[in-house]
């Protein structure tokens, strides 16, 4: 099994190493249903998070909570960045800390993952073109070597059938599915992972918007519609609460970044 895959099933998914270029920009988080792992191999990272402002050399952030938008980072052009979605499961494992007890504005990583200082000093020795397969080695390696997380399976199945799905499931579903019952579920899943099925579909949701957006889906409207959205109002409203912007705002933000040829019309 080659590098990406065996850390794919150890629960590592995207792993991004970057080095921005020009001034200063926020970059708002995109909703997700994983944990995170961010490391600045230069000036710490300033996080906007719930109010508060904070600078960290690297962050361990778990799932979004209700009530509470996506974190936004400052990006710096003396910040080159690595950048890791973990599944709830592997956070656990790496941290030891439950999903549940870490929200999306984090914690510092030095607190939890001792050896994150020297893998930051060795990232920052290889090039950038290397970055990504040394991270992905390297977390596989604390992976292998630590307790497998106690983490609710029924919680685990359940999120991962959202993800699949892109939230567009009933709890009702949801919970036949898992073999739970709707009440059980919300039960299992807000003590294991801090949310239940309905937030987290809107999550999903949204997340979905955005990856139509990022590949260049032809309008708003379009990508609502595609996104099992009521229509592009309810889509505005979802980027309202839990991003704190509009979907206008966040593509002059993260425009250049994106993947597909057009730019998603109003």
């Amino acid at each position: 099994m080659d590098l990406r895959k065996a850390s794919h099933a150890a629960g590592v998914g995207v792993v991004a190493a970057s080095e921005h270029v020009g001034p200063p920009r926020v970059h708002r988080a995109v909703p997700a249903l994983s944990a995170r792992l961010v490391v600045s191999l230069g000036a710490p990272i300033e996080m906007r998070y719930d109010g508060r402002v904070r600078n960290m050399q690297a962050v361990v952030a778990g799932l979004m909570r209700p009530g509470v938008a996506t974190p936004s980072l400052t990006l710096r052009s003396d910040q080159p960045t690595v950048y890791v979605d973990l599944s709830p499961a592997a956070m656990q494992r790496l941290t030891g800390v439950p999903p549940g007890e870490v929200d999306a504005g984090g914690v510092s990583a030095d607190a939890l993952l001792p050896w994150v200082g020297r893998l930051s000093a060795e990232l920052a020795d290889h090039p950038l073109g290397l970055r990504e397969a040394l991270m992905r080695g390297r977390l596989l390696e604390h992976l292998e070597r630590a307790e497998h997380a106690a983490v609710s399976e029924d919680a685990l199945a359940a999120l991962e059938i959202i993800g699949v799905h892109r939230g567009r499931m009933s709890v009702e579903e949801l919970a036949r599915r898992t073999h739970l019952s709707p009440r059980r579920l919300r039960y299992v899943m807000r003590r294991a992972l801090g949310i239940g099925p309905k937030f987290a579909s809107r999550v999903a949701r949204l997340s979905a918007a955005i990856s139509r957006a990022d590949h260049g889906a032809g309008s708003w409207a379009r990508i609502a519609a595609e996104s099992a959205y009521h229509d592009q109002s309810h889509l505005v409203r979802d980027f309202a609460d839990l991003m704190r912007t509009t979907p206008t705002a966040w593509l002059a933000e993260e425009g250049r970044n994106l993947q597909g040829r057009g730019r998603p019309l109003p």
